[in-house]
C-alpha cells in the first residue's frame, strides 16, 4: 500500500545522473579532477587558518591567554592554502604523497588491531591480515609513484560519485 503512494523522485534522479555523469568526466579528465581536489584542499587550508585566527583572538578574550601555536598553525594552513590555490602541481604531488602515506598508516593501523577479529574467526582474522599486508605493499608502490597514486585517487573518486548516483537513481524510483 505504502509502495503505491510512492512518487518518483525527479531530484533524485537528476542529481544521480549528475553524479554519474560527474564520475564518469573524472575519470576521463585525471589531470583536471586531481586540480579541482587540490583547490578545495587549499580553500579548506585557507579557511582553517582563518578560523584558527580567530580562535586565537577568542581564547585570549576568555582565558586571557595568547597562544602563538594557534597564529603558527593559522599562518602555515593559509600558506599552504595559498600554495595549493596558485602553484600548480605542488598541490596534486601532495596530494598524491599524502594519499600513499594515508594507505600505508591506514593498513599498519588494521594491522595493529586485527587480533581483536579473531573473536570473529580465524578465516575473517587470516583474510583481513592478507589484505592489510598487501595494502601495505600497494601503499608503498602508490609512494614511489605518485602518478599512478594520483590516478588511483581519482578513480576511486570518480567511482564514489558513480555508485552515489547509482543510488540515488534507485531511489527515485
Amino acid at each position: 500500500m505504502e509502495r503505491a503512494n510512492k512518487r518518483f523522485d525527479w531530484a533524485a534522479f537528476i542529481l544521480g545522473v549528475l553524479l554519474v555523469i560527474l564520475g564518469c568526466v573524472s575519470m576521463y579528465h585525471i589531470d583536471k579532477t586531481l586540480r579541482l581536489v587540490a583547490i578545495l584542499m587549499g580553500i579548506g587550508a585557507i579557511v582553517k587558518g582563518i578560523y584558527e585566527i580567530w580562535l586565537r583572538q577568542t581564547v585570549n578574550n576568555l582565558l586571557n591567554h595568547r597562544s602563538a601555536w594557534l597564529l603558527i598553525m593559522a599562518i602555515l594552513d593559509i600558506i599552504v592554502g595559498l600554495i595549493f590555490l596558485f602553484v600548480r602541481g605542488v598541490g596534486a604531488l601532495t596530494i598524491a604523497y599524502l594519499f600513499a602515506i594515508w594507505f600505508i598508516i591506514d593498513s599498519i593501523g588494521q594491522l595493529q588491531v586485527s587480533n581483536f577479529y579473531r573473536q570473529f574467526g580465524k578465516g575473517y582474522y587470516w583474510l583481513l591480515v592478507v589484505l592489510n599486508v598487501i595494502g601495505v605493499i600497494v601503499g608503498v608502490i602508490l609512494l614511489f609513484n605518485p602518478a599512478l597514486s594520483a590516478i588511483t585517487l581519482v578513480w576511486l573518486i570518480a567511482a564514489a560519485l558513480i555508485l552515489l548516483g547509482v543510488i540515488a537513481i534507485v531511489a527515485a524510483f
